[in-house]
Formats: structure tokens, C-alpha cells, sequence
């Protein structure tokens, strides 16, 4: 199966709300103590980077951009730098926020601590869309995932994408919320909610086939084109405006589930530039979530795990 951007379309991702994302290992670690740390990672996180370095991944050019804070921003840099994505980002006060992990114990138990992020002013807005017009080409795919940043109303995506289709360009919206539910009324090009922010946009909670189908034809309705729900380790459900598919496929042994759903979201756009068709999108968009399980770290995965995984996809026409 040749993978290739087809359509020659520029793909530029968007991310508000950036995070710098540590991992640490640490041997029967508990609050309160101190400890040695066995092994550290850093990631460049985010959604939309996340996005960008699923992409990259399987040979797929695009551009990271969307709004930064200054401080801890050098890191971060560094490390899009040493994953080869592209990046343009618009700089704004504040720090970035940073998440750490800590895992620790023969069960793999986690310890998640979150930072919140920089406060931002509604003002960036302007100058975000002066950027993103000046990486603004013809048909360019613009990829929003991911949270909004503390100080930015709920209808910024909506405001975003309303104006860029004003370009001609194309729209994928990936958040969850308020956020979602308005920048659904901008009638992005494509969408990929898991099962719970269906419930939030739609008010159902899909568990059935039927349920499934309902709220794919529900997003339809609204204007929107290409439809992925996620659905955790049962894969996902892919429509296109016709053809409802399931496509699911087992790991063994599976390590990480942290960024499965932005790498499924990767191959539904590479499927979609490689004009594969709704069946093989799918197919692509579960095996690229699926080999995001076998490694640790944010889409962090190997190419070879992604084609061998195609071949072990299961299709089914609901």
C-alpha cells in the first residue's frame, strides 16, 4: 500500500496549549520520601505536536505551530528540533506548563502531577490568525487539538476555523468540552471525539453499533464531513460521509496509552492525503494507534509496527 501525501496538501497542526511532558522511573517510589531516579524522558507535548510526530513518523511533512509561552520554551524547542518537526509558533508571556510522570513499582503504577498553564489574554487571537494566514496556502489542512489555554474564551476554535475556511482551507478539530461543542458550530472538515465527548456534544453515550451509527449521522447533519469516534482498545469507527467502518485490532503486551488517540488521528489524515479510501483509513488510523501502545511516550512508535499492524487490522462495515 503506497503512503504518500497524494494531494500535495499543506498540513499545518495547532496547538494552544503546549506541555512539556517528564517521565520519570522511580523503584517503589511513595509521597514523602526521597528517591533516585532510574531513567528520565522528555517529550514535546501537546496534541497537535503529537500530531506532527505521529506524521513525521510514517513520512509525513507538516508544521507545529499555535501559541507558546516564553518561559521553558527552549527545551521544548530543542526537543521538536531533535524529532525533525517543523515548527512556527507565535511567543507569548507566562511559562509553559509542564506534566510529570512518575512510574514506579513491578505494577507500573503512575503518578500524574499537572501544571495549568500560562494565563493568556483574548488579544493573542489577532495576532495568532496573522500567523496562521501567513502559513496559509491553498487548501491547507489546519489540525486543532488539544485543550484551550487558561484566558481564552471557549469559542476560539470556533472563531479559528470559521476564518480560515473563509481562506479556503480545511478544518480538523480534536478537543473536548465547551471548546468542542462550540467549535462544532464552525463545521470543521473533519472531527475525531472519543466515546465521552460524543456524550458531551451529542448527549449519548455510544456502546452499541446503532448508537455509533446515530451519532455519526448526528455529526453529518451539522455540516461536518469525516467523522473518526475513538474508542480505546476497540478501535474506532470511521465515516466519510457514506460507509460506516470498525476497524480494531489486539496488542500484546501493550506499555502506553497516552497519545493512542492523536496517533489514530495522524493516520486518518495520512490516509486521507494517500486518497486510501474509508476502509484502508481506517485500517491505518487503528494500527497507527494501536503501535502508539508498544512504546512509552506520546506518539513515540516504530514505522515497522505501524505496517505490520495494517495487515492485523480488522474491518467491519456497521
Amino acid at each position: 500500500m503506497e503512503l504518500t501525501n497524494r494531494l500535495d496538501r499543506k498540513v499545518v497542526t495547532i496547538t494552544l496549549n503546549p506541555v512539556l511532558d517528564k517521565t520519570l522511573w522511580v523503584k517503589d517510589f511513595t509521597a514523602g520520601g526521597t528517591f533516585q531516579v532510574d531513567r528520565s524522558e522528555d517529550v514535546a507535548g501537546g496534541k497537535g505536536v503529537n500530531v506532527s510526530r505521529a506524521l513525521k513518523t510514517m513520512g509525513f511533512d507538516s508544521i507545529a505551530s499555535g501559541l507558546m509561552a516564553m518561559g521553558l520554551s527552549a527545551p521544548y524547542i530543542q526537543l521538536m528540533d531533535r524529532d525533525m518537526i517543523a515548527h512556527d509558533f507565535l511567543m507569548t508571556e507566562g511559562n509553559l506548563r509542564m506534566n510529570i510522570t512518575v512510574v514506579s513499582g513491578g505494577q507500573r503504577r503512575e503518578t500524574h502531577l499537572r501544571e495549568r498553564g500560562p494565563l493568556l489574554r483574548e488579544e493573542l487571537l489577532p495576532e495568532l490568525e496573522k500567523k496562521l494566514k501567513a502559513m496559509n496556502s491553498i487548501d491547507t489542512l489546519f489540525v486543532f487539538a488539544g485543550s484551550l489555554p487558561r484566558g481564552l474564551p471557549h469559542a476560539s476554535y470556533h472563531r479559528l476555523i470559521k476564518l480560515l475556511k473563509s481562506w479556503g482551507s480545511h478544518a480538523v478539530l480534536d478537543s473536548s468540552g465547551p471548546s468542542l461543542v462550540e467549535g462544532l458550530k464552525a463545521q470543521p472538515f473533519f472531527i475525531k471525539p472519543n466515546s465521552q465527548e460524543v456524550q458531551e456534544a451529542l448527549g449519548i453515550f455510544p456502546e452499541t453499533s446503532e448508537e455509533l451509527i446515530r451519532a455519526v449521522e448526528l455529526f453529518h447533519r451539522m455540516g461536518i464531513e469525516n467523522v473518526m469516534i475513538t474508542l480505546g482498545k476497540n478501535g474506532a469507527v470511521l465515516s466519510q460521509g457514506g460507509k460506516v467502518v470498525h476497524a480494531r485490532v489486539s496488542v500484546e503486551r501493550p506499555v502506553n496509552s497516552v497519545g493512542s488517540g492523536d496517533a489514530a488521528l495522524a493516520g486518518s489524515i495520512a490516509g486521507m492525503l494517500s486518497e486510501l479510501g474509508t476502509e484502508d483509513t481506517a485500517r491505518f488510523a487503528c494500527a497507527m494507534g494501536a503501535a502508539n501502545t508498544l512504546v512509552s511516550g506520546a506518539c513515540v512508535f516504530h514505522k515497522e509496527d505501524v505496517l505490520r499492524l495494517m495487515e492485523e487490522v480488522n474491518v467491519q462495515l456497521l
